[in-house]
């Protein structure tokens, strides 16, 4: 229930971030070619925006185990080095993810006080995208490593057709 309520606002949070990248953007161009005037902020704006629509969103797409995976040896394996394969590859990028997460709070003190450019806005909050997005992903792959260890080793035969394969 709680990965779920925390899927649908990460998703609300992202459509709400990219309508508004379109909005500005289409904005800026429409200002720049028709009234021959432009906003400061749009480009500045759009890209930190950007920054918290990736970390967002790739926390999604290890929800969906939707990135990409190199699985050619993996498949090849036997059923329980596949497993092991699978645990190993978890561990990496949840301590990659700790790491990730742990550095992004360090930094975020000395940002505090620095302010963007155009807009009069602490780039604290576009920083806190770094470790709010780390700690989702952890969120979303504590159960795919659950699942995996609670997993029987599956028959050879089905590896290839396995879609969580390494």
């Amino acid at each position: 229930m709680f990965l779920r309520i925390l899927s649908r606002l990460v998703e609300i949070t992202i459509i709400i971030g990219a309508a508004f990248i379109v909005t500005i953007v289409t904005t800026e161009v429409v200002l720049r070619y028709v009234f021959k005037h432009s906003l400061i902020f749009t480009e500045e704006l759009s890209r930190y925006l950007m920054v918290w629509i990736v970390f967002l969103g790739s926390a999604l797409a290890i929800r969906d185990k939707a990135h990409i995976r190199i699985n050619i040896l993996v498949k090849r394996l036997n059923p329980k080095l596949h497993k092991a394969a699978h645990l190993i590859a978890h561990g990496l990028v949840l301590t990659f993810l700790v790491i990730v997460a742990a550095e992004g709070i360090r930094i975020l003190p000395s940002q505090r006080y620095q302010m963007c450019t155009t807009i009069d806005i602490s780039l604290f909050y576009f920083y806190l995208a770094i470790p709010v997005g780390a700690v989702l992903m952890i969120v979303y792959l504590l159960p795919a490593i659950r699942t995996t260890l609670a997993e029987k080793p599956a028959a050879h035969g089905n590896q290839g057709k396995r879609s969580a394969a390494l």
